[in-house]
């Protein structure tokens, strides 16, 4: 990995600990570094390029942000399968799990080649109008399908592969990836799916029947959600960073998008992670 990219959030008082951190290691081995504009200032030896097109040449991206940061980043990288090194300088940061503190020998180590990765899942969705395609969405967290107006109940109808499941009356309809798990679908009363899982959850949000609970069906389904005529004016918010207004008879087709998100693995389980960004076992 010669060629290294930094990605991040341009307002936050610890990056330029951060980049520092990264620039160091990268230095020592010689890396090319491009940095997305907005942190130019950070590194005049870098080369300042747009984030498009860091992500769009980087063998190795660095992501120094909360998850939400590193949402981004993969929309930019698109069907580009590079690691990605996230450093948190957000609220939880389970996408981004290295601290600034230990990034700089965490980093060194992966630019030797010393490291592993998480390949994460993520999902396709088509909007789909008739016989148009919408929109066509990449998606690594989650799909929210959910009313335009505050305090209106949906009615969702599922289908996966095939089979009728139920109509969801709720506030809305999540399916979540094993990643989006412990975003708004565990707020949502879901389960926590480990992230190497193959599975996808759908948690109705505020459901009107309180037996209408979360379901965990496999990685591998193809889900199709369609709206009731008579409900609200809805929309679909993917990954809570692009929305598409739906009208009745809107259909969203939903399966695992091609290649994988490969996540540098930082140097704690998976439940010390839990443990440690949800306070478990705290007084």
């Amino acid at each position: 990995m010669r060629i290294l990219g930094i990605l991040g959030k341009t307002k936050h008082p610890d990056i330029e600990q951060a980049v520092s951190s990264v620039l160091r290691p990268a230095k020592a081995a010689a890396c090319r570094v491009l940095i997305e504009k907005g942190l130019a200032n950070l590194a005049p030896e870098a080369d300042a390029l747009s984030p498009e097109e860091v992500a769009g040449q980087a063998e190795c991206l660095v992501v120094l942000g909360g998850d939400g940061t590193l949402i981004r980043a993969l929309r930019l990288l698109d069907e580009r399968q590079v690691p990605i090194f996230g450093i948190n300088l957000g609220f939880l940061g389970f996408l981004t799990p290295f601290t600034v503190d230990e990034a700089e020998a965490e980093f060194t180590r992966v630019l030797r080649g010393d490291f592993e990765t998480d390949d994460r899942m993520r999902l396709q969705v088509d909007v789909l109008r008739g016989d148009k395609r919408l929109s066509r969405q990449r998606v690594f967290n989650d799909l929210v399908v959910s009313s335009a107006e505050i305090s209106r109940i949906t009615t969702v109808r599922a289908h996966i592969d095939g089979s009728f499941v139920t109509a969801y009356r709720a506030d809305g309809l999540i399916v979540a990836t094993p990643s989006g798990s412990t975003a708004y679908a565990m707020a949502a009363g879901g389960p926590i799916v480990m992230p190497n899982s193959r599975a996808l959850v759908l948690a109705p949000i505020c459901p009107h029947t309180l037996t209408m609970r979360p379901l965990v069906v496999h990685g591998d389904s193809r889900i199709r959600l369609e709206l009731d005529k008579d409900g609200p004016p809805m929309v679909a918010t993917f990954d809570g960073q692009h929305v598409v207004e739906l009208v009745y008879g809107d259909r969203l087709e939903i399966e695992q998008a091609p290649g994988r998100v490969l996540l540098v693995r930082p140097p704690r389980d998976q439940f010390q992670l839990l443990r440690s960004k949800l306070k478990w076992g705290q007084g």
